[in-house]
């Protein structure tokens, strides 16, 4: 498990370079995790129910993102995007990033232990990790800027994580993300999916947890 020393690196270099990080094509792995059934749910609930929500939620899944070395990109509704591997080197982003998908799904069963009886009920969420190249810099205007990554991973793991209600999975990982963590991890094959505004298709695979010794021995 990252220690809180890496979080704090991960922070300290986007507030120290962000203003002058130019732009590079780097590898790295994109995470996005969402609630199932949001809006669905908020309709129903009143506005102060969906603040104490996605505030309990939001701030759990950020404390989770934040202790494997990722960065927070975005907050798409109540969906989060999350980079490993930018704008810190991190030679490790792929296994960051996956052990991020394993323990937020441990984290959101403590959660709905907490809000037993709140009238939302037990929540759901979906995740999906792809890996591979992106443009990683300060994007915007001159009035306003950020550091992000751009290019078709981030595209990609988007759509990856809606496969997740058409496959009802909770976890997906793509090809290049687990040829990345081989052996570390359990997963069943899902096969090659066609995803929106991709011509090739993505191999995907459910993530099932941290391999097992007899596991990581077959996968290496």
């Amino acid at each position: 498990m990252a220690h809180e020393d890496d979080a704090q690196e991960v922070m300290d270099r986007a507030l120290r370079d962000g203003a002058r990080l130019g732009g590079e094509v780097r590898t790295v792995s994109v995470l996005i995790v969402d609630i199932r059934g949001f809006t669905r749910l908020s309709e129903r609930l009143e506005p102060e129910q969906i603040f104490k929500l996605l505030s309990g939620y939001f701030t759990s899944v950020i404390e989770v993102i934040m202790a494997h070395r990722g960065m927070v990109q975005d907050f798409i509704g109540d969906a989060v995007l999350a980079v490993y591997g930018a704008p810190a080197h991190d030679p490790d982003h792929a296994w960051h990033a996956v052990s991020t998908t394993i323990e937020l799904q441990a984290a959101l069963q403590r959660l709905n232990r907490e809000w037993q009886g709140e009238e939302w009920g037990p929540l759901a969420m979906g995740v999906a990790v792809h890996t591979g190249e992106v443009f990683a810099g300060n994007v915007g205007s001159p009035q306003r800027k950020k550091y992000a990554v751009l290019g078709d991973p981030v595209n990609t793991v988007t759509r990856m994580e809606r496969l997740n209600r058409e496959l009802s999975t909770s976890a997906l990982i793509s090809g290049a993300t687990l040829a990345a963590v081989k052996g570390r991890v359990a997963v069943r094959d899902r096969g090659e999916v066609t995803v929106q505004g991709r011509s090739a298709p993505v191999q995907v695979f459910e993530l099932l947890g941290v391999a097992s010794p007899e596991e990581a021995m077959a996968g290496r």
